[in-house]
């Protein structure tokens, strides 16, 4: 029998590991946008300090969209330990 303070516990995990997908999801947005700004400003401004400028926000936003991926990685192994860890006990959050 699984107690409440184990359902508890569980639930506020499951909304942690929600919180941190709406954080990677954020990562990933502000790396598009400075892709994008990056790309805008190298096809339609013109000098050496726009090119600096354009590639250095881009290079920005790829940097965001690593930190991405690597959150999302991260994600993964916890959701699949919680959902193993929620098997044991004989819980489902999700179905």
């Amino acid at each position: 029998m699984v107690t409440k303070s184990e359902r508890a516990l569980l639930l506020a995990e499951e909304q942690t590991i929600l919180a941190r997908e709406r954080t990677m999801h954020s990562y990933m947005q502000t790396g598009l946008a400075f892709i994008s700004i990056g790309l805008l400003i190298l096809k339609f401004l013109e000098g050496s300090a726009y090119l600096l400028l354009g590639s250095f926000l881009a290079l920005i936003g790829f940097l965001e969209l690593g930190e991405a991926f690597r959150r999302f990685t991260i994600y993964r192994r916890e959701v699949r330990e919680l959902r193993a860890k929620e098997k044991r006990l004989g819980i489902e959050i999700w179905r």
